[in-house]
């Protein structure tokens, strides 16, 4: 996968495979990661290599950003120290929102990199869903619903929790 710029899809059938997607899909990334779901957990997000291609990211490339939505926030607060690092590292390029309650994240879950590539799953009890590169009539719908909760959501996570230095 990712040898030429054909679109391609790869299956997503367990929970390694989605963690192996996650980290291809980070990797192609050169202007913008937007991924949201229920709380993030799935995807994780806290994982040593993908905060690593994360700090990449928004080293290397100065415009970059990050954009993550949620319904939840207590998986980010309890289980995702390296995220929330980097959020702080890069207030200005990684924001955390929550998502309005009039259009909720609810069942949805995906991981969109720039304008070209998506790994999307499924709503079921284990890891199933597709990972989708260089495919850009894929990641415009997903990315337009984004953009539309993103817009509709709260204000930005705080980086640092009230009452705390």
């Amino acid at each position: 996968m990712l040898s030429s710029g054909a679109p391609e899809r790869a299956l997503i059938t367990s929970r390694a495979e989605t963690d192996e997607g996650v980290l291809i899909a980070l990797r192609l990334a050169l202007r913008s990661v937007r991924c949201l779901h229920r709380d993030l957990k799935v995807f994780s997000l806290d994982r040593p290599a993908v905060a690593e291609q994360l700090a990449r990211l928004l080293h290397e490339q100065r415009s970059a950003r990050i954009q993550l939505l949620v319904d939840e926030v207590a998986w980010l607060e309890a289980s995702a120290p390296r995220l929330r690092a980097l959020q702080r590292r890069y207030s200005h390029a990684l924001e955390i929102r929550v998502a309005s309650e009039d259009d909720p994240v609810g069942e949805d879950a995906f991981l969109l990199v720039d304008d070209h590539c998506a790994l999307e799953l499924k709503p079921t009890a284990s890891a199933r869903g597709d990972l989708w590169v260089h495919n850009r009539p894929r990641v415009q719908p997903l990315a337009a619903g984004f953009v539309r909760r993103w817009d509709a959501g709260g204000h930005n996570l705080a980086v640092v929790p009230m009452g705390l230095r």
